[in-house]
């Protein structure tokens, strides 16, 4: 497969905003309520164009996973807004399609957004990860530990999501 990982363009908004409804779906289900879940299809379209409205390429923080010249993949990084982690780089979002999972896509976006992250000064970050997300075991192995726990609120319904501290990034 040929795959690439590149800055996010405007033509990828609806792609990433379809990636997210996906992702969501497969992997939150039982632990999101299914009505917030079945919203994500109803309002895609809404938030691609809001996605596109404010796209800006100067202040893109989004890399994408390109196979074979379709985006199934990508990841959001930037500043933690978490005044705990005032001084941290953050890994806001990162999503791959269920069918390209397990292939070490994943752990190359990461490295991608790391490297953006250490050219914006950080040299540690965090993630969060939904309680139940079996990408809380993905974020242990890759040197993540386990700092803290914060609400996350979703559909009406309070979630916990785990946030795993990395001291370096050197992923």
């Amino acid at each position: 497969m040929d795959a690439i990982i590149r800055e996010k363009r405007l033509e990828d908004c609806a792609s990433v905003q379809k990636i997210i409804t996906k992702s969501w779906q497969h992997t939150y289900r039982g632990i999101v309520n299914d009505l917030f879940l079945n919203s994500l299809t109803y309002n895609e379209e809404e938030r691609i164009i809001n996605s596109q409205k404010n796209f800006n390429s100067i202040t893109n923080n989004e890399l994408v996973l390109e196979i074979n010249g379709r985006v199934v993949g990508f990841v959001k990084y930037s500043q933690a807004d978490d005044l705990k982690y005032k001084d941290y780089g953050e890994i806001n979002a990162i999503y791959i399609l269920s069918e390209f999972k397990g292939m070490g896509y994943g752990k190359k976006l990461i490295k991608d957004a790391v490297k953006k992250l250490k050219h914006l000064g950080f040299d540690k970050m965090i993630i969060g990860c939904l309680e139940g997300n079996p990408a809380n075991e993905f974020y242990k192995h890759l040197g993540g530990t386990l700092d803290s726990k914060r609400i996350f609120s979703r559909g009406g319904q309070d979630l916990v999501e785990n946030v795993y501290v990395f001291h370096s990034i050197d992923i």
